[in-house]
């Protein structure tokens, strides 16, 4: 029970911040709400089908690293991974293991299981490679422009891998008046664009102006959505990654200003049970987002934690490709 796992000590500080973030000024989700949300994601590791990458980046995100259901659930994925990551899995599915085992301080590169092992990143990347040729070919990726999006985070999010051309398309779709695009999809893209944007070198300014125009457009909706939905950016399933948005891109939508407490009430008000929309919303209600997935402390409790080896190196892409 989360009792064990959490002290009112660390519920208390969670309610300031996320492991890696500041909740925005002036929102702050309540110890009580905060604790019924996280024995929410925690029950459900055990009844679940299938293990869900999103439910363990939350716990890691919102700094509920030790308790004992998180260190099954991280069993679980990378025994899952070993098994169907190179087979059986869409990229963007390999991409949310990534950033939960990211989140987890586990090396994507290094994932060993029933005495098997497997490279997420070769695997993400080759899978990625696959969705940009898919999209040139023939305009549509393989799986879903969602997809595509968690790919270029993760693989932005690690540090490493070819992600440029991914990103160029994700953000043309962005500015198409012929895209209509779920909330979620926007979000999740806008966010990869998020990272990418930050990994530009400076004086590749056609790209930055790019992404930067892609995302504001996101944002700037984001907000124009919630005044018109009372607090809910699409519904409140999608609201969650909508809120990880604008918690992770003040700058682009500036000088407008975010109303969270609104989009808090309006989620609180909702009494989440369904584990995906908890794990969704519940990074931007502590104050992150998936971008922080790699930034979490390793310092402590992670002795088989390996760090990703960084391959970055100055992009030299261009908005024309």
């Amino acid at each position: 029970m989360l009792g064990a796992a959490l002290s009112i000590g660390v519920l208390l500080a969670l309610t300031g911040g996320g492991a890696a973030g500041t909740a925005p000024q002036g929102c702050t989700i309540p110890p009580q709400e905060l604790a019924r949300l996280l024995e929410r994601l925690e029950g459900s590791v055990a009844t679940a089908e299938l293990p869900n990458p999103s439910v363990l980046l939350a716990l890691n995100l919102a700094g509920a690293a030790g308790s004992n259901a998180r260190q099954q659930l991280l069993k679980q994925l990378e025994e899952e991974a070993v098994k169907r990551a190179q087979k059986d899995m869409s990229s963007g599915e390999v991409a949310l293991y990534t950033l939960a085992l990211l989140s987890s301080c586990h090396s994507p590169q290094q994932v060993e299981a029933l005495g098997l092992g497997v490279d997420l990143l070769r695997i993400l990347q080759q899978k990625t490679d696959e969705e940009v040729a898919s999209l040139d070919e023939e305009g549509v990726p393989l799986s879903t422009l969602y997809s595509v999006g968690l790919d270029v985070l993760a693989l932005c999010v690690a540090g490493t891998g070819s992600y440029e051309r991914a990103a160029i398309i994700l953000a043309k779709q962005l500015l198409s008046p012929q895209s209509h695009l779920s909330v979620d999809t926007e979000a999740v893209v806008a966010l990869a664009l998020v990272c990418v944007h930050g990994r530009t070198e400076l004086d590749a300014w056609e790209v930055r102006d790019l992404l930067e125009a892609a995302v504001e457009v996101v944002a700037v909706s984001f907000l124009y959505k919630q005044t018109e939905g009372n607090g809910l950016i699409g519904n409140v399933y999608s609201t969650g990654l909508a809120m990880q948005l604008l918690v992770a891109a003040s700058e682009f939508y500036s000088p407008w200003e975010w109303d969270c407490a609104q989009a808090f009430s309006a989620v609180g008000s909702h009494n989440l049970q369904q584990p995906m929309a908890i794990a969704q919303a519940l990074p931007a209600l502590v104050g992150s987002s998936y971008l922080d997935a790699a930034s979490l402390d390793c310092s402590t409790g992670a002795a088989t934690a390996t760090s990703v080896q960084l391959s970055l190196s100055p992009s030299t892409m261009t908005a024309q490709e």
